[in-house]
């Protein structure tokens, strides 16, 4: 049983647009969870999808390099990776595929205070 205070719809009508509402607020379950928006450039509904549009194709070009070079790393870590190395020349299947070993030796570094 569906209630609605809109009394010029059918039942079924009414059902539809639940469940279209829904897949809405399925999708912007979605983007809170998945993409990194932590501040709108502007407000204006003209600037907000051009950032969402624009998050959005980014996770999916990430999305692809993952798939492509069947990398192990999750969308987020390789966001990460990128986005620190955003000027390096090191080619990107390198830079997400090496494993890399970070051992620091204690006594191998300089002592600023000598």
């Amino acid at each position: 049983m569906f209630l609605t205070n809109n009394f010029n719809v059918s039942a079924l009508e009414g059902a539809n647009l639940y469940k279209n509402r829904w897949q809405i607020e399925v999708f912007f379950k979605w983007i809170k969870q998945n993409l990194v928006i932590k501040k709108l450039w502007g407000y204006s509904p003209n600037v907000v999808r051009i950032h969402i549009w624009i998050a959005i194709c980014t996770n999916l070009i990430i999305a692809y390099v993952e798939v492509s070079l069947e990398s192990k790393l999750s969308i987020y870590e390789i966001m990460q990776v990128l986005g620190v190395s955003a000027f390096d020349k090191t080619p990107t299947r390198e830079l997400l595929l090496e494993q890399r070993q970070f051992n620091q030796n204690v006594n191998e570094q300089l002592n600023l205070f000598e």
